[in-house]
């Protein structure tokens, strides 16, 4: 007699993604940026419980803190913004791939963080201004869009792809370029998954040139990723992206971790 697999398994080999049903897993991300040796730090943590109910696969997920900032601008008045969801669980809809295809209350919660930004004005007549002709395209956002923004917050946790691919051999790549890329260039790296235990280890480096725009001289940007996940499941356990970008006399590198604190006892 064959002896079947678990079920949690057999989903896993399936759609990539077979998260613990009501396990909290509990992520840290940081996030460092060195413009020209200007150092900016920027750290969350952030909650996730996934259930099962009669409508599918759902995920809450709760901003736990936020400390630091990374940049002025609009960087910052994003920043800020999201701050303002501490401790408001956010509730997805997702595919059993792990893609999330609603966010429950989208409506209130999108509203929420436009009226954050745009309260950044305070009483200065120009800057409130100015945050309006900012917010004004958020708020005519198409709802696909808002869900797509919403849920990188959730999906930037995840890695089904890794798992549905498997070990693979590294191999070269070569991908059209997206912006901050210019039309029409491509982006060539290299690329490979290998096993470490029960983990699969993702790998993945690109090169590409940026386009010069708004008056700013193009550049060279060279991206790394390393992502560790959980072959059982799904799960980032840990994920290290390096971006550093060199332009004229000027270099920047921003570079981000992720880790998985819990269930692993980290």
């Amino acid at each position: 007699m064959i002896a079947l697999p678990p079920p949690a398994i057999e989903a896993t080999a399936a759609t990539g993604f077979a998260p613990v049903l009501d396990n909290e897993y509990r992520y840290h991300i940081e996030q460092q940026r060195d413009d020209a040796g200007a150092v900016r730090r920027y750290t969350t943590d952030r909650s996730v419980r996934f259930r099962r109910t009669a409508d599918g696969l759902v995920a809450d997920m709760v901003i736990e803190t936020v400390d630091g900032s990374l940049s002025g601008g609009p960087g910052a008045m994003f920043e800020r913004a999201f701050a303002t969801l501490r401790g408001r669980p956010i509730r997805y809809r997702l595919s059993d791939r792990g893609e999330v295809t609603d966010v429950i209350d989208r409506a209130a919660i999108w509203s929420a963080l436009v009226d954050a930004i745009a309260a950044q004005g305070g009483s200065d007549p120009a800057k409130s201004a100015m945050l309006a002709r900012l917010t004004a395209p958020l708020r005519a956002m198409p709802e696909r869009q808002q869900v797509a923004m919403l849920g990188s917050m959730l999906t930037n946790l995840l890695a089904p792809d890794v798992l549905r691919l498997g070990v693979q051999p590294e191999r070269p790549v070569r991908r059209p370029g997206a912006p901050p890329f210019g039309a029409g260039s491509e982006v060539t790296g290299t690329e490979r998954i290998h096993a470490e235990g029960r983990e699969l280890i993702a790998e993945e480096r690109l090169t590409g040139d940026i386009a010069a725009t708004g008056g700013r001289p193009g550049g060279r940007r060279t991206s790394s990723m390393v992502r560790a996940v959980d072959a059982a499941t799904g799960m980032i356990v840990r994920q290290t992206s390096t971006v550093r970008i060199e332009s004229g006399n000027a270099i920047s590198i921003a570079t981000t971790r992720i880790t998985l604190r819990r269930p692993y006892g980290i």
